[in-house]
């Protein structure tokens, strides 16, 4: 294995252990939870069937199709394409001049993440980006504080971070 794959392997393997995940009954599904700002990958083409998690780290978390810390494919996609800065929690996109949106609409400059925005880059590369700690602030602030259903219980969280979405049938042993 080459340096690269093994700093690639490293990387991950610090990402899995600073990023608790929660897996939640919720019926017919598993819900799953993380305490620190993550995109979700919206799948990379029509035959996968992951969804993954991705954590932003404290600090700058490169993406592009050669040498990142998050590999990206499709068309648009250029080698160092983008880097996302996580500073205490402050969450920046910086586009590196290529083509990233936030929502639909075109990054040109630095651009603040908010939680449950859409990025795409390229032409179809879309993730959703989750913030925890924004999500719990924003729902605290709802009449009610909607915490979501009380009918659900917690599961011991799994190994294998590339599991982070799948559908619970109670019939599958």
């Amino acid at each position: 294995m080459d340096s690269t794959s093994k700093n690639k392997v490293e990387h991950g393997r610090q990402m899995h252990q600073s990023t608790p995940l929660d897996l939640i009954e919720t019926g017919k599904s598993l819900k799953v939870q993380a305490e620190r700002p993550h995109l979700v990958s919206l799948g990379s083409g029509r035959l996968s069937t992951a969804i993954t998690l991705l954590p932003l780290l404290e600090g700058r978390t490169t993406l592009g199709s050669e040498g990142t810390d998050i590999p990206l494919q499709g068309p648009g996609i250029t080698a160092q394409h983008c880097y996302i800065e996580n500073q205490a929690g402050s969450i920046t996109l910086y586009p590196c001049g290529n083509q990233c949106s936030v929502d639909g609409l075109p990054v040109i400059k630095p651009c603040r993440l908010t939680q449950g925005c859409m990025l795409c880059f390229g032409q179809s590369t879309f993730f959703r980006f989750n913030h925890p700690e924004e999500a719990l602030r924003m729902k605290s602030m709802m009449p009610g504080g909607s915490h979501g259903p009380s009918n659900t219980k917690t599961m011991p969280a799994g190994k294998d971070p590339a599991l982070i979405f799948i559908q619970y049938n109670p019939g599958i042993k």
